[in-house]
């Protein structure tokens, strides 16, 4: 077995300072000179794509692609290997929120950026979200979601807390009566119409740095989660948008309802945001699938799937057990 380390050097994690990190990759595999390893460093967004392909070239050898940053550097990692059966995924958070490593449990950091869990422990088959031509492993947001995860992440540049600017967003978006839009939705072939603020097909639980709305959700039983937010007045709205990302869509059923899926398909007549593990895209239309057991990533051994997802210890709905 090879491994890729793929390091992000603006994650938050790192900051620019990749030379501590690249020492500690090399002393631990000093100890360990028959594994191959290679390191690249991220010059711009989206470069380490083209990379990883060429680098996995052998169809025989396993590679194990070792994703170090944030979401923005899972997402190139996921989209560069999709398809491949001999490479394995290990996600390292170094990022500012980690939204999909969070599924993981509140205690599993110390195991995330063990070097010896991520090269020598076991991996488990995932599901992904197809989404048009990109690939995420946690969530597909349209509407209000999607720009309040844009918006923010423009904020948090700026230095406001991640999940305050997600939040601010979200408000402002409401004051300015943008919240609202008319869409198509098809969720297994069944039509549904309305005027929505948001839409989400999710994977796993977890977005921004301590918002769990997909509290249903687990990346290893073929389903989408899809819940689907009506429109209503602005103080409505306010109100219960709190309640919503802690993950309490079922304290207010006559505004989100809740589906489980395999596809989805949605379309407007205006321009849709849309978010895929925080990358932002745009269209009138779009299809979220689910991939069954598309990759394999790494689970350290001191991580017990049984007791996924403790979100912060609640809420009940989201246990496995």
């Amino acid at each position: 077995m090879r491994h890729l380390f793929i390091i992000n050097p603006v994650a938050k994690g790192i900051n620019g300072k990749t030379k501590p990190l690249r020492d500690k990759i090399t002393r631990f595999f000093s100890k360990y000179p028959d594994i191959r390893y290679d390191i690249f460093e991220s010059r711009w967004c989206r470069d380490s794509l083209i990379f990883i392909r060429r680098y996995i070239s052998e169809p025989n050898e396993t590679v194990r692609i070792h994703s170090i940053g944030g979401n923005g550097t899972l997402f190139e990692v996921v989209n560069s290997i999709v398809g491949l059966e001999n490479v394995e995924v290990a996600g390292h958070p170094y990022g500012s929120a980690n939204a999909f490593l969070r599924y993981f449990g509140p205690k599993s950091r110390k195991h995330l950026l063990s070097l010896e869990s991520q090269v020598f422990d076991k991996t488990i088959p995932l599901d992904i979200i197809r989404c048009g031509n990109n690939y995420g492993l946690g969530f597909a947001l349209t509407g209000m979601e999607a720009f309040a995860n844009m918006k923010g992440d423009e904020w948090i540049l700026k230095g406001l807390p991640e999940d305050i600017a997600y939040t601010l967003a979200a408000v402002v978006r409401i004051m300015a009566k943008k919240a609202g839009q008319k869409y198509n939705v098809e969720i297994d072939g069944t039509i549904i119409e309305g005027d929505f603020i948001s839409i989400m097909a999710a994977n796993a639980p977890c977005y921004g740095k301590a918002m769990h709305a997909a509290v249903d959700s687990h990346p290893d039983n073929g389903i989408l989660d899809v819940y689907v937010f009506k429109n209503a007045s602005r103080l409505r709205l306010l109100s219960n948008i709190p309640v919503y990302i802690k993950g309490g869509y079922k304290k207010i059923p006559d505004l989100v309802s809740h589906y489980k899926a395999k596809k989805i398909k949605l379309s407007s007549n205006e321009v849709m945001c849309m978010s895929i593990d925080g990358q932002t895209l745009y269209g009138t239309s779009i299809e979220y699938e689910i991939i069954p057991r598309a990759i394999n990533f790494v689970c350290p051994n001191g991580i017990d799937l049984s007791r996924l997802p403790l979100v912060f210890g609640k809420p009940k709905e989201g246990y496995r057990i």
